[in-house]
């Protein structure tokens, strides 16, 4: 598993050998959680045509839909379960232990 692009404190995309995960951070008022899902091929092609843009637009538009309650008529995404949110962790603090040294 590997940390591939970030934008800090919204969103984190990782990669291993299978698939592509996005964490996208929640924001509503006083109160943040993450959610965590399995990209789908569109995603994935989006992302390598487009880039770093693709993805932040993905997790604005998953971001407003959860805070509107209407996620699950517009998204389908398997949510990660929890031994590869294990993983993204341990990629999470490989890549910030890299980066702050």
């Amino acid at each position: 598993m590997k940390l591939i692009e970030i934008e800090p404190y919204f969103w984190e995309l990782y990669q291993d050998e299978s698939a592509m995960y996005l964490r996208i951070a929640i924001h509503n008022s006083f109160v943040t959680w993450d959610k965590s899902i399995y990209l789908d091929e569109d995603a994935i092609n989006h992302y390598f045509k487009e880039g770093k843009l693709s993805v932040d637009a993905l997790a604005k538009r998953i971001e407003s839909s959860i805070i509107r309650k209407d996620y699950d008529l517009f998204y389908s995404y398997q949510i990660v379960n929890k031994e590869q949110k294990q993983r993204m962790d341990g990629a999470f603090m490989a890549w910030k232990n890299t980066n702050q040294a």
